[in-house]
């Protein structure tokens, strides 16, 4: 009988890097054997493995792993984890302690000085900035765009490499100004600013430098009627003509009644009551675009009814917005607007104390706090003495998505064990989900083959988990009427192996009679054992080798020799591996 020992038993400080591994050993003699038991920086107090990591447990232990032989084992180490620990060993003669400080060890961002700072691009070119920084933890980077956006992923316009790097492709002229890197972690934060000039310049339409300009203009009918379009920029731009019906007349262009020459004039031989409308001349070049919009009015006529946007068209709302519904149309004399409701009856705009519906004087139908059963078709039409049209406009309210299934807490997932991310959604129209795994990686559409698999209700499948799957998964529901979003956390449960219940150093056994070698690991994922036998032949537990004598192995690891001979006599190796490390044990067996 002895009292409870720790040996060796020194007061002493180690230092972990932010985000790694924290292991400490706590070795203690005794009889009766010692129980092992650590005090926290906070006060709690993990004196079991299944304490540790029970699911009824709560709190910071349930993070921490206590193995049989006293270590003390978490992963992803923070800030909170700094402070002093103390191993306690006891038992029934007696109790020793043994104190330990754990520092956790962190660097600001650094970003390494970039091969520029500043260029000068072309329209249509492309430029990449670069932004390494160096930090524990590894900091993250952002970029502030001209525009004071943030971005902290590639999308669609940009392309932000792994190392920081940012590549701005077909560039824009309204891509110039300041682009920000920011470096970001625990310990602080860096910055570096890039500036950037386009080489070019928009298109000018008739010295007008504003995008859109809008101008009246005037034509006798049945005369000949020109309309300049004289655009300058560089590179030099290239001229369409956007006509009433929605036709594209690109520069040069010769029709029988209508011309677009070289410079861009619009010539008409034969002005027509029908020409009474809007012209859009576009200039477009790799530095942007300009607008001028050209309202003719042909005089000494009639016009029938013209809606401004002569297509029908698909409406989608929310429930309780308001909604403008728009049927305006020009015409000589000015146009009667109609309106007709889904349910058949005809609204002209009629005062109603308490209606929810209105008529605009511009022809809009106007539906204040909309319901489900306002969809539908309505049916506009405008009339004048001249003539009469209509079009279609079909009215959606849908309800903005709302995710059913939330988790309430961190996700936990054993590694090597597949896992299940579900994001229920329910709204109208039906809400499209779309997962964004840690790294910026998106997944839009159902699929079922590779490692990440995204099933028609919105449940996200990782296939054979390791810790790089660990990270924030955030779940999208979109729709025409709005979207909804979840953030799911998740930790990746691992550890190496270690052999709990190995085989003595040497071992004596009689010719004939049973000999049991245990080796009992533990592990996350589970360990695979393995025995090299003294003929360098080899059993596993996973079923590579087979024995070549009256060897078993047991599913648990345990070697039996069910009749041992003195050629039995040698070296026996124990190996437990997993993809995370491997533990071993030799022992040397005589048989007499």
């Amino acid at each position: 009988m002895k009292p409870a020992k720790i040996e060796p038993k020194t007061y002493s400080k180690k230092q972990v890097p932010y985000g790694n591994d924290l292991k400490v050993d706590c070795k203690a003699s005794g009889a009766p054997e010692p129980e092992i038991s650590w005090g926290l920086p906070d006060g709690t107090v993990v004196n079991s493995a299944l304490q540790a990591d029970s699911s009824s447990g709560g709190g910071r232990a349930r993070r921490y792993i206590l193995f049989d032989n006293g270590t003390l084992y978490l992963n992803q180490v923070g800030m909170a984890e700094e402070g002093d620990y103390t191993c306690y060993a006891e038992n029934q003669l007696g109790k020793d302690e043994m104190h330990v400080h754990i520092t956790v060890v962190t660097a600001a961002p650094r970003i390494r000085t970039p091969s520029r700072t500043y260029a000068q691009v072309k329209p249509g070119g492309d430029i990449r900035f670069d932004c390494e920084a160096t930090g524990e933890p590894k900091p993250k980077i952002l970029w502030m765009l001209p525009t004071n956006d943030m971005i902290a992923a590639s999308n669609e316009r940009y392309l932000m490499h792994v190392n920081g790097s940012l590549d701005i492709r077909d560039v824009k002229l309204r891509d110039a100004g300041e682009y920000v890197c920011m470096a970001r972690n625990t310990a602080g934060d860096d910055s570096k600013v890039y500036k950037l000039d386009i080489d070019g310049n928009p298109p000018v339409i008739n010295g007008y430098y504003q995008n859109r300009t809008v101008v009246k203009d005037t034509a006798a009918k049945y005369s000949r009627k020109f309309i300049d379009c004289k655009a300058a920029g560089d590179p030099p731009p290239k001229i369409t003509w956007i006509m009433p019906d929605n036709i594209f007349l690109n520069a040069p262009y010769f029709g029988s009644r209508i011309i677009v020459h070289h410079n861009g004039t619009l010539e008409f031989r034969n002005v027509r009551p029908t020409d009474m409308a809007e012209f859009i001349c576009m200039a477009r070049n790799d530095g942007g675009e300009a607008v001028m919009v050209v309202q003719l009015e042909v005089t000494d006529m009639l016009q029938r009814p013209i809606f401004k946007n002569p297509f029908n068209e698909k409406v989608v709302t929310r429930m309780g917005k308001t909604t403008v519904l728009n049927c305006s149309a020009d015409g000589h004399p000015t146009p009667e607007i109609i309106w007709l409701l889904p349910n058949g009856t005809r609204f002209t705009g009629s005062p109603d104390r308490g209606s929810r519906q209105h008529l605009g004087n511009d022809g809009t139908f106007v539906i204040y706090n909309p319901t489900k059963e306002d969809a539908g078709k309505y049916r506009c039409a405008a009339k004048n003495s001249v003539g009469y049209i209509e079009k279609l406009i079909v009215l959606e309210v849908g309800q903005k998505p709302l995710i059913l299934t939330r988790p309430r807490g961190i996700i936990r997932s054993v590694s090597g064990d597949p896992l299940f991310l579900h994001c229920l959604a329910d709204g109208s129209p039906r809400p499209s989900i779309y997962w964004t795994i840690p790294g910026g990686h998106t997944l839009a559409r159902p699929q079922v083959h590779g490692r990440h698999q995204l099933m028609e209700n919105g449940t996200l499948v990782v296939k054979d988990t390791t810790l790089h799957d660990r990270g924030n998964y955030v779940c999208r529901a979109w729709n025409d009427a709005g979207e909804a979003v979840l953030t799911v956390q998740v930790i990746i449960i691992a550890y190496p192996p270690r052999i709990t219940a190995g085989p003595p150093p040497t071992v004596r056994a009689v010719a004939g009679a049973p000999i049991q070698l245990n080796c009992a690991a533990i592990g996350i994922p589970k360990p695979e054992i393995t025995w090299e036998l003294p003929d360098r032949s080899v059993l596993s537990t996973a079923g590579k080798g087979r024995p070549t004598g009256s060897e078993l192995l047991h599913p648990q690891g345990t070697l039996i020799i069910q009749r041992p001979t003195t050629a039995d006599s040698g070296t026996y190796k124990c190996l437990a591996k997993n993809h995370l490390g491997t533990d071993s044990r030799v022992t040397y067996m005589r048989v007499l």
